[in-house]
């Protein structure tokens, strides 16, 4: 969890974000580990956090916190397939036809890994791709959060009333709210922010840059502060 006074730094100075995705984290030819070496590269800390591939490692990565699943996902073929696949429309839409029992043990799990990291890392800031159970935990820690939107998002949600309401959450809890295109900024305003504004980006070779943006702009919101 974040310590008392942990935000009171300049949004500048040395900041510190955790990534979490909802698709496969496994080190480091992923999306997630491309932003977290975009953000050290200018002098930024950076740890990411999300579902692995693989049942377990003896020992995680440097700036890696994988969210081992498989063992509770045996208990359901559609869900352990989706760990498998590792793709976070698989994992998303998975989550939504999950047994509430085994839903708990999953996120109980997940909460567990992002309070470590959350505990090793001291974020400023928590930008989470894709809208989903991880934003809420993310969310629980205490630390602004950005979460990245995708039309996979919101379609998924359209057709799953149980997604909706994770989706749902996730907007409404967020510090920040991002949009992968312009698309998906005009759904997002129609049914979704209300009088709320969003960014507009995708996450690509950019990325990054984008990234630090947001989790400053989140930071100062949290802060009182005009952006």
């Amino acid at each position: 969890m974040i310590p008392p006074g942990q935000h009171g730094r300049a949004p500048d100075a040395g900041l510190r974000i955790l990534i979490i995705d909802h698709g496969c984290c496994d080190h480091p030819h992923t999306r997630a580990h491309g932003i977290r070496a975009g953000l050290e590269a200018v002098g930024m800390r950076a740890a990411v956090c999300g579902p692995s591939t693989v049942p377990g490692l003896d020992e995680q990565p440097a700036g890696m916190y994988g969210i081992h699943l498989h063992d509770i996902a045996a208990a359901s073929r559609s869900f352990l397939a989706a760990v498998r696949d590792g793709s976070p429309q698989a994992f998303l839409t998975a989550v939504a036809g999950v047994p509430s029992r085994l839903l708990g043990l999953a996120r109980e799990t997940a909460r567990q890994m992002i309070v470590e990291a959350s505990d090793a890392l001291y974020p400023d800031a928590i930008f989470v791709l894709h809208a989903g159970i991880l934003t809420d935990l993310a969310v629980e820690t205490g630390a602004p959060v950005v979460v990245h939107v995708s039309a996979a998002d919101l379609e998924v949600a359209a057709v799953r009333p149980s997604l909706r309401r994770l989706v749902a959450s996730a907007i409404g809890s967020s510090d920040r709210v991002v949009a992968a295109d312009a698309s998906v900024a005009s759904l997002l305003q129609q049914g979704w922010l209300g009088d709320e504004t969003c960014d507009i980006w995708p996450v690509d070779a950019h990325a990054a840059g984008h990234v630090a943006d947001a989790c400053r702009a989140a930071l100062a919101r949290r802060r009182g502060e005009p952006r």
